[in-house]
């Protein structure tokens, strides 16, 4: 059961919010994909930090799809597998990937952080850009991140910076107290880890040892 101690921010956001970002549906889901598909520069500092991904990425919230098409261009060797709960998000990533649907490099499945459709020890790489707030339970979703990834796997989470470019981001930054209780269930399930404060966002890096 979730309760305030197992999720990052706990609570229901409001309706509208709720069908453009949390799980998009309907017309504010299409709407809500149109939005974060402009967020470009986010999504290209957290490439950046992708110097070496591996030959397996997963994308937890993929949302539009605009990470993954922009990591397929930047690592010809990758396997892009694509997560979202949303049928609108992965209709439009679905559209954006298309190429790399057709020669196999890029699949797109429906689930949770808390439930990925990842064998274990699957992946090289394992990230999540805007959406970790929206994980009920952030303990089971790590230990989850985690199976999935092999040895010396690492997981990059990342939220809005509060010295952002675009106001609204800047709103949303992460309070401190919800920061200690990631960094804590980070430490809990990885040991170290590192946070790298961008400018568009705060992104958190941590390894799977063994």
């Amino acid at each position: 059961m979730t309760n305030e101690h197992s999720a990052v921010q706990p609570g229901s956001p409001p309706r509208p919010i709720l069908d453009a970002f949390f799980l998009p549906r309907g017309l504010l889901g299409r709407l809500g994909g149109r939005l974060m598909a402009r967020g470009l520069a986010q999504q290209r500092e957290i490439a950046d930090l992708l110097s070496n991904p591996g030959t397996d990425l997963c994308e937890i919230g993929c949302g539009p799809g605009v990470f993954g098409a922009l990591l397929a261009e930047q690592h010809q060797q990758l396997r892009l597998h694509l997560i979202d709960p949303s049928p609108i998000m992965r209709s439009q990533a679905a559209r954006r990937g298309q190429r790399w649907l057709s020669n196999g490099r890029l699949d797109i499945s429906d689930g949770t952080a808390d439930e990925l459709p990842r064998p274990d020890a699957s992946c090289d790489t394992v990230v999540a850009i805007n959406n970790l707030v929206m994980w009920p339970d952030l303990s089971a979703s790590l230990k989850e991140i985690k199976r999935v990834l092999r040895p010396r796997g690492h997981v990059v989470l990342s939220w809005h910076s509060a010295t952002a470019s675009s106001s609204t981001s800047r709103r949303l930054a992460l309070s401190d107290d919800v920061t200690a209780r990631l960094t804590d269930a980070l430490r809990a399930t990885f040991g170290d880890f590192q946070r790298h404060d961008l400018t568009e966002s705060v992104a958190w890096e941590a390894h799977r040892k063994e």
